[in-house]
């Protein structure tokens, strides 16, 4: 036989095999149905989400100035809220699904891989790639339980308290004497912290979810968070991206986690400084960078003065190892800082 011959298989695999390509094409049908109705669900949420703030804003303005239409835009908002809930649960119960299609999908893919391949190195184990993946989901799956129960909980009591307030402030204003305009100038600042607070609150939810990595891809979900970052905290961030293929979805979320953690450290640290993050192939490797024009540090100072290295740089560092690539940061007071994946292609 020689080398281009493929090696004999026995008749019973070569049936197994067609009957799990057979699965796995209805899976793949049904997961890529689902991806397309978590699409539309997301869609219709990001509608409700923007019809609620306009109606809100309507709503202040209205009880500021004592409208008559004020109740009435009150019942309108809390019927977009209760929309925006419905949606919210929906879709995250569609992308929950997704996943666990997508998992199986990927362990029904190793297990045929392991049966008519031999000599696996370990790096490139079935089995490990799949409890890799696991890991990965699992820990996805985790953050939005959280976002979902701080949505529910403490967003939902600052969404409340600052009705409440905006209610409190238009009676005040509505009074006279020092002591009631004393009033209504605490209940002002008190409601300006509210508003403050319940929009940080939002922002962590926004953050603990995964964006539209799975729908959209790597380098557009990156596109859309930068964007938001640029405008949230007035910074210049550049994007630069090559035109790269589509990774497996853990390794998109990963790397997208790692720059979310960057740009995060990058707002404590370098101080509203131009961000520059760039995402490119090279040969037989992506390279995903982050680079800061901000103070920078010296990272054995740092781990010398605190006795330990920065929580964040580990963070990010397990993540990287989680899908096999390597995290280097580079920084020096005065030069800014760069953090950099080097994730090399099978």
């Amino acid at each position: 036989m020689s080398s281009q011959e493929e090696p004999a298989i026995p008749v019973a695999l070569r049936e197994a095999r067609d009957i799990v390509a057979e699965q796995l094409e209805r899976l793949r049908a049904l997961a890529e149905r689902e991806r397309q109705e978590a699409h539309a669900l997301n869609a219709a949420l990001r509608q409700a989400e923007r019809e609620l703030d306009e109606v809100t804003l309507q709503y202040r303005t209205a009880l500021q100035r004592r409208r008559s239409n004020a109740e009435a835009l009150g019942q309108q908002m809390a019927k977009l809220r209760a929309r925006c809930d419905e949606l919210t649960r929906n879709v995250d119960m569609r992308r929950s699904g997704l996943r666990q299609i997508e998992l199986l999908i990927r362990q029904i893919e190793m297990s045929s891989s392991a049966l008519t391949n031999t000599g696996t190195s370990a790096t490139s184990d079935p089995w490990a790639l799949a409890l890799r993946s696991q890991v990965i989901h699992g820990r996805e799956e985790e953050r939005v339980r959280l976002a979902r129960e701080v949505h529910d909980g403490p967003a939902q009591v600052l969404a409340n308290s600052l009705m409440l307030l905006e209610t409190c402030y238009t009676l005040a204003q509505q009074q006279t004497g020092e002591q009631a305009e004393k009033l209504a100038q605490m209940l002002d600042r008190l409601r300006s912290a509210t508003r403050d607070g319940l929009s940080e609150v939002r922002r962590f939810i926004a953050n603990l979810r995964p964006g539209q990595v799975a729908e959209r891809g790597l380098v557009e979900a990156l596109r859309d968070y930068l964007r938001t970052y640029g405008n949230t905290y007035n910074v210049r961030v550049t994007f630069e991206a090559d035109a790269v293929p589509r990774q497996a979805d853990e390794v998109e979320i990963v790397l997208y986690r790692i720059v979310q953690e960057a740009l995060q450290n990058a707002h404590k640290y370098a101080r509203g400084a131009p961000i520059t993050v760039r995402f490119v192939q090279q040969a037989n490797t992506l390279i995903l960078s982050v680079r800061d024009e901000g103070p920078g540090f010296d990272p054995r100072e740092v781990a010398r003065r605190t006795g330990k290295s920065n929580w964040g740089l580990t963070s990010m560092r397990e993540r990287a190892e989680l899908i096999g690539a390597r995290l280097t940061v580079a920084s020096r007071p005065g030069h800014g800082t760069e953090v950099t994946v080097i994730l090399p292609l099978e």
